[in-house]
């Protein structure tokens, strides 16, 4: 399929359910977690938004990501759907990269390689997921890929603003029009938990970004598999984590 227009959107809010203000939390050294997650990512070669609430606790998000070069949007709390959307319509954009700020392992490479990988495929492809099974890669690594006019489509199929769908944004776009990214030349590390979500998610990204060094901004899913997996103490720490439900909210 033809990209115009790519668009990268990073989903944020300072509230959290589990880990309250996480997004601000240090993680490489004293750099804070959306730092550390805006500077992998800038190496896509696209321009990147980021999304997050109109309420006034989420000044500081936005102020945040203003400082960091971001264009920002804001709108509704619960409807993120609605805010993805809404830089679309901003923006004119064929593709979207969703990125949700509680993943600082993504990178720009994996990025570059979605969108490729997106281009080549036929025009009944919607986009590109990373969890679906049988999943290679650590859950919250890869991000998600989708054709605009999807969610364009769901923003007015769903109309109920409560739908745990329009919170998750793309969990009701068609999954048999979804590729699932795998790639055979890359190692499988299914098992470990690479998103923060609670405080031992936290103290795991700490450890394994000291064990990635000064180096980290720039390392690669190779390069981080390759430190980690001599650090088994660092990966086994959060695998017992629960992830939520999707009717969770």
């Amino acid at each position: 399929m033809v990209i115009d227009h790519a668009v990268g959107i990073i989903q944020a809010r300072l509230s959290s359910t589990r880990l309250p203000g996480k997004i601000l939390a240090p993680v490489a050294g004293r750099t804070a977690l959306l730092d550390v997650l805006v500077r992998r990512v800038r190496s896509s070669g696209i321009p990147w938004w980021l999304a997050t609430t109109d309420l006034p606790s989420d000044d500081v998000t936005a102020a945040w990501g203003d400082a960091l070069g971001l264009e920002v949007f804001r709108g509704s709390e619960r409807d993120v759907l609605s805010r993805f959307t809404g830089v679309i319509e901003r923006t004119g954009a064929d593709v979207v990269v969703r990125v949700t700020a509680d993943n600082p392992f993504t990178d720009g490479a994996t990025v570059r390689r979605l969108l490729d990988i997106l281009r080549g495929a036929d025009d009944a492809t919607l986009g590109i997921r990373g969890g679906g099974e049988p999943r290679q890669f650590p859950l919250g690594f890869v991000p998600e890929v989708v054709r605009a006019a999807a969610l364009l489509e769901l923003d007015t199929s769903i109309v109920d603003v409560a739908s745990a769908h329009r919170t998750h944004v793309t969990s009701a776009v068609d999954k048999d029009a979804l590729l699932t990214y795998s790639d055979a030349s890359l190692p499988s590390r299914a098992r470990w938990r690479w998103t923060i979500d609670t405080a031992t998610d936290l103290a795991m990204a700490r450890r394994a970004f000291d064990v990635a060094g000064d180096g980290w901004p720039d390392l690669s899913y190779v390069g981080f598999v390759a430190a980690l997996d001599a650090r088994p103490d660092i990966t086994s720490m959060n695998e017992q984590v629960p992830q939520k439900a999707v009717e969770d909210g």
